[in-house]
């Protein structure tokens, strides 16, 4: 009879085990801790409903990935402040589905590159615009580049505006980490992409937009799209490629279909 109702436990245990819910981080912003763990949380994390969060402020943000149920939000807006005043939150209580689907823009067979003045207004992400470092960012040939004409970077810093030269090579551009850091090495949050003319002698700065501009590196964004391509269960690639661009979309900025092909899983 004993030998019965262990094996009874056994089969209890390892069934709820088994249908536990589990969800896979795939961005972390700001400070965030499991509570039983007291580490902070990192991408590639697991996660069950069980667990419990301590965010450091309003402002960070967990996102995760269920292999069948879709991407999830967890933030701090539900979460009850503790008697230490830290943010916590439980999974099951905290999951937000992320249903927002964004798409990329068509290209087609003859694209030559990007206009400046349409791209990086960037309506659908709040003017987030995403550019992996030093990778090229094509633009369209008919903005003249060359040592007189030029695009640039223009942003305030303590009431003084500076300016940067975005480095250029044969109508590509490359933006860099250094483009967007204050004089205390401290990333603005807005900046402005500007286009510097030579003509009849004269040079004309012209402000194309404003933007927020969001840098990652290749190894970071490659690490996530492979997670991703892990972790969702389904045969059907334009599926899994519709999930990492809303990821990419929701957590960094917009990113065109060109920029996405440096990237092994979008080649094709």
């Amino acid at each position: 009879m004993k030998h019965i109702f262990l094996l009874l436990l056994f089969c209890s245990f390892t069934t709820k085990n088994s249908l536990t819910e589990k969800y896979y981080v795939t961005f972390v912003k700001g400070s965030v801790i499991v509570s039983k763990t007291k580490l902070p949380v990192k991408i590639g994390d697991v996660l069950t409903e069980e667990d419990k969060l301590i965010f450091k402020d309003l402002s960070s943000k967990v996102s995760c990935i269920h292999p069948t149920k879709g991407r999830y939000d967890i933030t701090p807006i539900k979460a009850k402040s503790s008697g230490d005043n830290e943010l916590v939150a439980i999974l099951k209580s905290n999951l937000t589905h992320s249903a927002v689907n964004y798409s990329l823009s068509t290209r087609s067979i003859g694209f030559d590159g990007n206009d400046p003045l349409l791209y990086f207004k960037a309506l659908e992400t709040q003017g987030r615009i995403l550019f992996i470092e030093n990778e090229p960012f094509l633009v369209k040939a008919t903005y003249k580049m060359d040592d007189k004409n030029f695009f640039f970077i223009q942003f305030e810093d303590n009431g003084t505006t500076v300016a940067h030269k975005i480095k250029q090579n044969n109508f590509q551009l490359f933006f860099s980490k250094e483009n967007f850091l204050t004089s205390s090495g401290i990333p603005v949050e807005t900046a402005s992409i500007c286009y510097q003319s030579y003509v009849n002698g004269h040079s004309n700065s012209t402000v194309i937009a404003d933007f927020k501009p969001i840098i990652a590196t290749k190894e970071e964004i490659s690490n996530e799209i492979n997670l991703i391509e892990k972790i969702v269960v389904s045969k059907d690639k334009k599926k899994v490629k519709s999930e990492i661009v809303n990821h990419l979309f929701e957590n960094y900025g917009k990113i065109d279909a060109e920029g996405l092909k440096i990237f092994t899983y979008f080649k094709n």
